[in-house]
């Protein structure tokens, strides 16, 4: 994806989608898209409220970064950079995830929206967010549930190299050093952007219908993993 056809020449956003997205109320949410983000970008905010000094790793153009205080976002992604700076006053770095310009220790949460199934390093990343986490500090983790992705929904277009399903995401933390895991629900599926049928998403009649299914029998679409880090002396030789 161009990240040049999301922003204008003065990297404000184009859509009125995207937008939407970066205030808190679901009430004023009229597609299904801006609904989900919405949600998803809450729970974030309640699990992070306490947190003093908070990197959010792959900011994009600040769908969470806008909700967090004390908090700076890193993307490799410069234009999405510039326009998460006209609708935020935290910080923004250009880095990359698997090479964070801080020293260690440094912040008590960490945020990784929609990253880590972008990664070709996972691993790599992972070892990073651990080094620059404080002990006992803690991670908000949010990807697609490949129980229901099955690495073909959503990959192909958006750059998917691999997908999590529940007990994948938990071992995959645990054995980076994280405990007292705990998951959070997120929505049901809106349809991606790009998909032929993704106008569906801002019709009154589906949105509608599409919120009501969400309370009768949600979806768990994307997996949001909330854990503690407990660091020790051997976690570096393990991972």
């Amino acid at each position: 994806m161009d990240p040049y056809d999301i922003v204008t020449s003065d990297y404000k956003l184009r859509l009125r989608r995207d937008l939407e997205e970066l205030q808190m109320d679901l009430a004023k949410a009229t597609s299904a898209n801006a609904y989900s983000w919405i949600k998803k970008g809450n729970i974030t905010k309640e699990l992070a409220k306490d947190s003093t000094r908070i990197l959010d790793l792959g900011c994009g153009w600040g769908r969470e970064l806008v909700r967090l205080k004390n908090a700076v976002g890193i993307d490799i992604c410069l234009p999405f950079l510039r326009a998460a700076k006209n609708y935020t006053n935290n910080d923004v770095i250009l880095a990359s995830t698997t090479f964070l310009p801080f020293k260690e220790d440094v912040f008590d949460f960490l945020v990784m929206s929609e990253v880590i199934e972008h990664l070709d390093e996972q691993e790599r990343a992972m070892r990073e967010a651990v080094r620059v986490l404080q002990n006992q500090g803690r991670i908000a983790i949010q990807t697609p549930n490949s129980q229901y992705t099955r690495q073909k929904v959503v990959a192909e277009r958006y750059g998917h190299v691999h997908e999590f399903n529940p007990k994948e995401l938990f071992r995959f933390l645990s054995h980076f050093g994280f405990r007292d895991l705990q998951r959070f629900g997120s929505t049901i599926p809106y349809i991606p952007s790009g998909n032929r049928f993704s106008a569906y998403n801002e019709n009154n009649v589906f949105f509608g219908l599409w919120k009501l299914a969400d309370k009768l029998c949600p979806l768990k679409w994307d997996i949001i993993v909330s854990a503690r880090l407990k660091k020790t002396q051997n976690l570096e030789k393990a991972s």
